[in-house]
């Protein structure tokens, strides 16, 4: 076990490493200010001195690393030293990665609104499924998962609803990535994104549920 989270965290500090390596060997090529944000359909609204935009890359990605990193040592329940939750890390590491690495390939590369809406929102998709594919058989714990007041009072309700819930958060992910590559931009990121916030919801309905059938069970 010791073995496989010390090639996690090798792997996981790459991933943060690989967006300023790219930055490091494109720097040249790169205007003094670069885009670093864009509205929904692709249009630039954000620009930033590119030293700037190195520095925030180097404080996001340690910020990033140190809250997963130590998150599980003020868990009250203890319950997020898993090899679950270094798989959860590994996902929001690679979606934060991946992202960062996007802009700066749009910053150096001339690339149409549609194909930026495509790649961001199947990048999102892409990590929801694999986030979903691991809350399956989550701990209950205060930080991570689907916590809702019902799930967080019952660990019956907690199992049931991670256990469906991941499987809607994988189907609705891989259904919205498919979708975000192949859909019209007019359609694109309303349909993907209502699909993602489905898959957000019902969880949280189905614990409601779920929890009172657990209680009518009890006094029954």
């Amino acid at each position: 076990m010791k073995t496989n989270n010390t090639s996690i965290e090798v792997l996981i500090i790459a991933l943060l490493a690989a967006p300023l390596i790219y930055l490091g060997l494109i720097w040249n090529q790169l205007p003094a200010e670069i885009t670093t944000h864009y509205d929904l359909a692709g249009n630039a609204n954000g620009w930033m001195p590119k030293k700037q935009a190195a520095l925030f890359t180097v404080v996001i990605s340690l910020l990033l690393y140190l809250l997963l990193r130590y998150l599980p040592m003020i868990d009250p329940r203890k319950q997020l030293q898993t090899a679950n939750y270094q798989k959860l890390r590994l996902m929001f590491t690679l979606l934060t990665s991946a992202i960062m690495s996007w802009v700066f390939y749009l910053a150096n590369h001339s690339v149409s609104s549609e194909s930026f809406v495509s790649v961001l929102m199947a990048i999102i998709s892409v990590t929801i499924a694999g986030v979903g594919n691991y809350i399956t058989t989550i701990k209950p714990n205060w930080f991570v998962g689907i916590r809702t007041p019902w799930t967080l009072d019952n660990e019956v309700v907690w199992r049931k609803t991670h256990r469906m819930g991941g499987r809607l958060m994988v189907a609705g992910g891989i259904v919205s990535t498919v979708l975000a590559l192949l859909l019209p931009l007019a359609y694109k990121v309303g349909i993907t994104v209502s699909i993602l916030l489905l898959v957000s919801f019902v969880p949280v309905v189905y614990s409601y549920i779920c929890f009172r059938q657990e209680n009518a069970h009890r006094l029954n």
